[in-house]
């Protein structure tokens, strides 16, 4: 049985150590003490070096030669404010005072991993061999996941990433492929006041080219937004240029290339028609995935989540994470909800009963998975 104060402490240790993108040093270290000290097998790989980072990602493996291999995976990195941490256990909730992020996204879901081992050796359960991924920089860009070598470890079956906000028994089953980059119009400089019909403003141009395209919710599986808009010289100049860092996600590839396609061809017609010219940088940069809901991995999840008591709720998000990445290295990877609410907001909190449920669905899974 999920020890829940065992569980509530070793989640208010972890939040309070302070772990932004690319600094999870403490929480490295801290991981890699609590799991030598459960007789896992851990290393630390040199994920780190890709984004300048003071950490690699935190690997811990159960060995079970001959068994199924599974993964289970969280992100030691949290948004800011997280310098200092002060949360306040409150009626069955842990909140902070409103300072800081709780840091629930995503310890919420590293505490569910290391009270499984717990329920492991406790229990002394048979289980699949657990390959466990503590990843940097999630939150920066997924960039721990992207240079996590999936493939030495041989092969895995599935994989379980827990980093969705929703009550237990929530399934990410499908996420968003992404394309970001910047959109710059170059126009022509000119004395607004002298000779302005000489200038070809930038800014003019642009806003007929987005006058042109759909913003927001294309529909409910596809969106676009301009998020940052930079430009201008001075007040008495001709605008000669604007930048516009511009984004799109879809569940659907095809829908979003096409999208990309049409902001490209509106750009570019409408730049020529002012005599402008357009450096349009849009790449994709995020791969999505959706899994089938007949799948063996929906099926165990299924499964265990009813066995521990749950209801399970199969979700698409228009959100990323780590199983976006898993998933286009060919690892079938779902994204289960942790119970964290108000996420990357200083109003974050969460239920300690959330974060018990969660650990007795992995518990479920595992048994499953044996």
């Amino acid at each position: 049985m999920v020890n829940k104060e065992r569980l509530t402490n070793t989640f208010l240790d972890m939040v309070r150590l302070s772990s932004p993108s690319g600094k999870e040093r403490a929480m490295a270290d801290f991981l890699i003490k609590y799991l030598k000290e459960h007789g896992v097998e851990v290393y630390e790989d040199k994920a780190g070096e890709t984004i300048d980072g003071n950490s690699g990602n935190v690997v811990g493996i159960l060995r079970a030669p001959g068994k199924k291999r599974i993964m289970l995976s969280a992100h030691m990195d949290t948004v800011s404010p997280c310098e200092c941490i002060h949360p306040i256990v409150e009626d069955g909730i842990i909140k902070t005072d409103e300072t800081s992020v709780l840091g629930g996204d995503d310890k919420s879901g590293i505490v569910a991993i290391l009270e499984l081992i717990h329920q492991i050796k406790e229990q002394n359960l048979d289980h699949p061999e657990i390959i466990m991924v503590f990843s940097i920089a999630e939150e920066a860009g997924l960039f721990g996941a992207k240079a996590f070598d999936i493939h030495a470890h041989g092969p895995i079956d599935c994989a379980f990433i827990l980093d969705s906000s929703g009550d237990p028994g929530k399934v990410i089953h499908a996420a968003p492929y992404s394309a970001s980059g910047d959109i710059i119009i170059h126009g022509l400089e000119a004395h607004a006041g002298i000779a302005p019909e000489k200038g070809v403003n930038a800014f003019v141009v642009a806003s007929h080219a987005i006058s042109k395209l759909k913003i927001g919710r294309i529909d409910e599986e596809t969106t676009c937004n301009v998020g940052v808009v930079e430009g201008g010289l001075a007040s008495n100049i001709v605008m000669p240029s604007i930048r516009m860092l511009f984004e799109a996600r879809s569940l659907e590839k095809e829908k979003l290339l096409s999208l990309l396609k049409e902001v490209h061809t509106t750009f570019e017609q409408t730049c020529k028609e002012w005599g402008a010219t357009l450096d349009n940088q849009v790449t994709v940069k995020t791969p999505g995935y959706k899994i089938s809901l007949d799948s063996s991995i929906c099926n165990v999840v299924k499964n265990a989540c009813e066995k521990a008591g749950y209801e399970p709720n199969f979700a698409f998000s228009m959100g990323a994470s780590d199983a976006n990445i898993y998933n286009e290295k060919g690892i079938a990877s779902v994204n289960l909800a942790t119970g964290m609410s108000k996420v990357h907001t200083v109003k974050e909190f969460i239920k300690i009963d959330d974060m018990v449920a969660v650990s007795s669905i992995l518990v479920e899974i595992v048994k499953e998975m044996a």
